[in-house]
């Protein structure tokens, strides 16, 4: 029976658990969001599923596949119940184990496994009655029926429910005469205690909100009195509570704990022999899923847009409207409640690289980022900001920003930005992507041109896809595949930045008139001032 991997090829899969953190997360914020998709779940260890990208096609499209049913609500409302269920059931057992008496144990143990049957079952008859398109989804509901149709879950469930019944069963008087405490088999046919327990309003489901699942008071130890009793039961009754032992002995008996291993991992690693590994590995794939489009569903109600882009592979005609930085649009939307400025990106036939211009902080580097943000994300199969999106399949996604020198490093900044630059420009191909940001701004412009001079038919013959922010005008119109974008200033108030990058010849202009009105220098001040 081939192994169902919800992420990854087979050979694929060590080599994505080991990923570190891609040298480009930093410059393109790609470290702050995939710190908050993968915030709270911490234990399922997700963010090298995050980090390695697949290099072919057929497995992006098929977790396109997936996200796609996953934006069904239906199919998305079941797979995140499956998953908060069986978490459930891993906290119980993991609390199960550090109850103190035996017998307790194992009655929560029998019922923890019929909720867990009961789980698997109850996805597969909801999914059953929803239409599944992707082809990862169908195998899974395949998979798992194929679990629970083998000879060792029909005989687990049916020795499971076969013991319930025979505990359920049991009937015993409570003796309490002085300060003793005795048990002993009921000879009345009358049941009082559901009478005393709606008289006392206790509750007798346990911690179970279905009732049709069987209550289990994991969260309960009890004290020495209560667990007298259940022995002295225990010794009423030896047959059903032999066999209980014995069905814990054979599906039950938890191994030695790992060192330094969360329940999770130990779960997982198989500690309970019931519990089986694909299950619990698929339900740690379907968390890469259901975390990203929790992330995103904050910005969906806010009225972004996403969309599951049309991914090309030896083209450069790359597009997506009303795009944006997701960094900076869940900070905003989770700081302040604003919602992004959203840009548009296209390239046509024969055009190979952005080079954005115009004044400061009027939104360049967010549009250059957002350009690496849409390639990593649609890299790895999933929605991305956006209409009408297609994106190149990368092999690999280098930046260059301005930060400060490093002062161990043993060379100046300059000498640093063309060693690193050298080194990517030598691994690159046609199928990698460039993100450069003020490069060389640690020297004169004039120097800074003509090195930039230098690299920008590197970058053509390459034919890698590149944006490129930069003060030097010249740059955009170094050639036909060159596309000049500015980023844009308010008409009525030249000082005032709308964060619009939009198709431009560069200039200048803008930020020469918003420095002149700034420091009060245009034309007309410059003649009132002197009138």
């Amino acid at each position: 029976m081939k192994k169902l991997n919800l992420l990854f090829p087979d050979e694929a899969l060590i080599a994505a658990e080991k990923m570190p953190e891609p040298e480009y997360f930093r410059d393109l914020h790609l470290d702050q969001v995939i710190n908050k998709i993968t915030e709270g779940r911490e234990d399922y260890k997700l963010s090298p599923y995050f980090y390695w990208l697949p290099q072919d096609l057929e497995s992006i499209r098929f977790r396109q596949g997936i996200m796609h049913d996953l934006e069904n609500t239906a199919v998305y409302n079941n797979i995140l119940l499956f998953s908060k269920d069986l978490s459930g059931i891993r906290n119980s057992l993991a609390h199960i184990e550090k109850l103190y008496y035996p017998l307790q144990r194992q009655r929560n143990y029998l019922e923890t496994a019929i909720r867990y049957q009961q789980l698997l079952k109850g996805l597969l008859n909801r999914l059953s009655q929803i239409t599944i398109e992707s082809s990862g989804l169908k195998a899974f509901v395949i998979k798992m029926q194929e679990i629970v149709d083998t000879e060792f879950f029909m005989e687990f469930e049916n020795k499971s429910a076969a013991l319930l019944e025979k505990m359920n069963s049991i009937r015993y008087a409570v003796i309490v005469k002085d300060n003793r405490v005795t048990v002993q088999r009921c000879l009345d046919e009358n049941d009082y205690a559901l009478d005393v327990a709606r008289l006392w309003y206790l509750d007798m489901t346990g911690t179970s909100a279905d009732e049709s699942k069987p209550g289990v008071n994991s969260g309960y130890d009890m004290n020495h009195v209560e667990a007298q009793i259940l022995e002295g039961v225990a010794r009423l009754f030896p047959e059903p509570f032999h066999e209980l032992a014995s069905y814990c002995q054979q599906y039950m008996l938890p191994g030695e704990l790992p060192d330094a291993k969360s329940d999770a991992e130990c779960l997982k690693a198989g500690r309970f022999p019931f519990m089986s590994g694909d299950v619990l590995n698929w339900e740690r794939e379907l968390q890469f899923y259901l975390a990203y489009l929790d992330y995103i569903a904050p910005l969906k109600h806010q009225g972004l847009s996403f969309s599951i882009p049309e991914m090309l592979v030896q083209s450069k005609c790359i597009q997506a409207e009303q795009t944006f930085d997701l960094a900076l649009a869940i900070r905003l939307q989770e700081e302040t409640g604003q919602q992004v400025v959203v840009n548009d990106l296209r390239l046509s036939e024969g055009e190979q690289i952005f080079v954005v211009t115009g004044p400061n902080q009027g939104g360049k580097t967010t549009f250059a980022r957002t350009l690496g943000q849409l390639h990593h994300l649609a890299g790895l199969g999933c929605p991305v900001p956006g209409l009408n999106t297609r994106l190149c399949l990368c092999d690999g996604i280098y930046t260059h920003f301005s930060y400060r020198e490093d002062m161990g490093a043993g060379h100046g900044k300059l000498e640093e930005d063309l060693l690193r630059l050298h080194k990517n420009l030598d691994r690159a191909t046609a199928a990698s992507i460039f993100v450069l940001n003020e490069l060389f701004d640690s020297t004169t412009y004039d120097d800074a041109l003509y090195l930039s001079a230098q690299i920008m038919p590197q970058l053509l013959e390459k034919k890698s896809l590149t944006v490129w922010v930069t003060f030097m005008d010249a740059l955009a119109s170094f050639g036909p595949q060159i596309v000049s974008l500015m980023s844009m200033v308010d008409p009525d108030d030249l000082s005032k930045r709308t964060f619009k990058i939009r198709r431009k010849p560069a200039d200048g202009l803008a930020y020469a008139l918003s420095l002149a009105k700034k420091y009060g220098l245009t034309y007309e001040t410059l003649m009132e001032t002197i009138a």
